[in-house]
């Protein structure tokens, strides 16, 4: 049976939203009713480009499901293009970059992925190379937003062996002597909650979030995984465990938790469902600077592991 949902139902479905991924302190209800009800017009603009990436932070983000984050987001700015989900094709990605860029009317800028400095024909989008598409875009940008470990540090398309030279959004545009503030949001997956807090603080108090010194948000980025970790009296007890599996702190089995700095321990993945350390796997640091590493995962047969139980 169709049920009908008016316009404040809706609306406080999408509040509850907010509060749920901690945004709350940032958006009233009013707030979202104000912006839910201005034209597209007067809504900041966002552009959302990919560079060298699985996508992979476009699908954590656009697959939450008990969090409608792309309603959400929707309400706020006007979203212009999305590899993924924009409906615009071929010549007519190029049309609307190009006139967002002619217009010169302040954008958000979001970028997933790297950018194949060193081999720019690699990752090309309307026979241009990213990095050029980036060179156009960012200069008339509120802020440009490194979306995922690939953007905001090279990550898996950056890795020893690659050929591309991939990059971060924030290096690329230094040594282009741009000056748009970065904001750095890492994690392979980003978090949809990290997104939509950078956009809503932005948005609503009209500048960026407190960043430590590498651009990312203090409030997501600011401790440690070790420091919230849910094994961390059995660290400070020396009780560590042998294989995977075990009760007692991951460090000796190769836990990135000390050198990571995220809120998973506070928010996990997939809607909060889980998170390395809580499924008793070592955390893999997929938001530090070691990212990615020879040797990151291990499975109950992994002979790796047992080398460990000497």
């Amino acid at each position: 049976m169709l049920v009908k949902i008016g316009r404040r139902d809706f609306l406080e479905g999408l509040y509850r939203g907010l509060v749920a991924m901690g945004v709350g302190s940032l958006v009233s209800f009013e707030d979202l009713a104000r912006a839910a009800a201005l034209p597209v017009a007067q809504k900041p603009k966002l552009v959302w480009l990919h560079g060298s990436s699985c996508s992979g932070c476009s699908v954590s983000f656009l697959n939450s499901t008990s969090i409608p984050v792309l309603d959400i987001v929707t309400k706020f700015v006007d979203l212009v293009y999305h590899p993924d989900i924009s409906s615009a094709t071929g010549h007519q990605v190029e049309q609307l970059l190009e006139r967002v860029a002619d217009d010169k009317t302040p954008i958000v800028f979001l970028f997933e992925g790297g950018i194949p400095e060193g081999l720019p024909e690699a990752c090309v989008m309307a026979e241009r190379p990213i990095g050029a598409w980036v060179e156009r875009l960012v200069p008339h940008a509120r802020a440009a937003i490194a979306v995922g470990t690939c953007a905001t540090r090279g990550g898996i398309a950056g890795m020893p062996g690659t050929l591309t030279g991939s990059t971060s959004l924030e290096g690329y545009i230094e040594r282009r002597g741009i000056e748009t503030p970065v904001v750095s949001i890492p994690g392979c997956p980003v978090k949809p909650e990290h997104i939509v807090y950078v956009l809503l603080h932005l948005i609503q108090k009209g500048e960026l979030p407190p960043l430590d010194e590498r651009h990312r948000p203090l409030a997501q980025f600011g401790h440690t995984v070790h420091e919230r970790c849910i094994y961390y009296a059995s660290f400070q007890e020396k009780q560590f465990a042998r294989f995977i599996g075990d009760d007692g702190c991951l460090f000796k089995l190769g836990c990135q938790g000390p050198i990571t700095r995220n809120d998973c321990l506070v928010r996990g993945h997939n809607d909060n469902i889980n998170t390395c350390i809580r499924a008793g796997h070592p955390c893999i640091g997929c938001a530090s600077d070691r990212f990615p590493r020879r040797f990151m995962m291990h499975a109950y047969d992994d002979p790796r592991v047992g080398k460990l139980k000497e």
